[in-house]
């Protein structure tokens, strides 16, 4: 073999393993710039949508089995019980609603969970100081990534205002990576 061929293999090599490395936090920028510039579309492209939408189920279901203490299903009969079945079908259906390209990207800024639906009453504000508003909470949020294996990458969203934070996780899907669970804070699912 020639040493030009040997120098051009080894190049690849680690052209390969760098872009194998850095691809988790190229598709976070591409996400950033999705939200930046409120790209609903090319949000959705980077969003399991069904296992976030499971994720947050789960997490908010927990939560509200922890409620319901087993000495009051136990003394209240069935009805405790039909109540926490009828409340997590009620979490599950809102949860369908909430995630969406909107309601994620809302989730992605910093913003809390009731905020994010879509049916929430805001206040009245210009459009101006709306837009004002969300310029300052996109440039105050932090973004801390890391690896916690070869497939799976997390990223932690700061708000800096002592707000708890969102992790967000990513699988790695062939050679891109997809959003797959959003892991709220306990204070939001209250």
């Amino acid at each position: 073999m020639s040493k030009k061929l040997q120098v051009s293999i080894v190049v690849i090599i680690l052209l390969v393993f760098v872009y194998v490395y850095a691809s988790p936090y190229l598709v976070i920028y591409q996400i950033r710039q999705a939200l930046k510039h409120e790209d609903s579309t090319a949000l959705a492209s980077y969003v399991d949508f069904p296992s976030v939408r499971q994720g947050i189920k789960d997490q908010l279901n927990t939560e509200l089995v922890k409620k319901f203490p087993e000495h009051a299903q136990a003394s209240e009969g069935g009805f405790a019980a039909f109540g926490a079945l009828l409340a997590s079908s009620m979490v599950d259906k809102m949860v369908d609603v909430m995630v969406s390209p909107q309601g994620v990207a809302m989730l992605l800024q910093g913003k809390k969970l009731k905020e994010s639906l879509p049916f929430q009453a805001q206040p009245e504000q210009s459009e101006q100081q709306q837009t004002q508003a969300g310029e300052q909470a996109k440039e105050k949020l932090s973004y801390h990534g890391k690896y916690q294996s070869f497939n799976r990458f997390t990223v932690e969203i700061r708000h800096p205002q002592k707000q708890p934070p969102i992790n967000v996780i990513l699988q790695r899907q062939g050679l891109s990576w997809k959003v797959t669970q959003i892991v709220l804070p306990i204070e939001q699912l209250k």
